[in-house]
């Protein structure tokens, strides 16, 4: 009998497990699951698939209520900088409360590094500003990570870069201020 979904999720209700990007999707895929793929697959036109944002190996952490898992957010390391390895709810558990549960998640395992995310889906850029992700221009990437990017259109109205810096970083700017 399948699970019975409820209509709100807490913290408590979920459990993570921490994998690779293959074993995420295999993990979704074993409980039936298929449309949460690998970035690679993912990606494009917008990003390239051979990217560093879509190759970089990824801490996933899959989200479980009860042996279902039910969402999956991670980042990969690129040259001392975190980037945002995809975030993805299972059709049926959206609008349950997932979102802030899994942004809790990849904040707290983040440690001190700064994460970068490309938000493509504008429905969830204001769970990110809730959370302390503020807005960039293309212009304001470091400049090792333009270098992957270069020639890439990004449609303003879809890509939506945004960082997230430790919090103690942030006190530090806010005295300053």
């Amino acid at each position: 009998m399948p699970e019975e979904i409820p209509n709100k999720l807490s913290a408590s209700d979920i459990s993570f497990r921490e994998m690779s990007e293959g074993d995420a999707v295999k993990a979704f895929q074993d409980d039936g699951y298929f449309d949460f793929e690998k970035r690679s697959m993912r990606y494009g036109p917008n990003l390239p698939k051979d990217s560093i944002w879509a190759t970089a190996p990824a801490r996933m952490f899959v989200a479980f209520s009860n042996e279902t898992p039910v969402a999956v957010i991670g980042f990969s390391r690129y040259k001392g900088f975190l980037l945002d390895a995809g975030v993805h709810v299972r059709e049926g558990y959206r609008k349950k409360g997932l979102g802030s549960i899994l942004l809790d998640k990849i904040i707290n395992e983040k440690g001190n590094k700064t994460l970068l995310v490309n938000v493509a889906n504008p429905a969830i850029v204001g769970s990110f500003r809730r959370k302390g992700f503020i807005d960039m221009i293309i212009n304001e990437i470091p400049k090792e990570l333009q270098e992957e990017l270069e020639g890439i259109k990004y449609p303003d109205q879809l890509q939506k870069w945004m960082m997230y810096a430790s919090s103690e970083w942030q006190r530090v700017l806010k005295r300053w201020n």
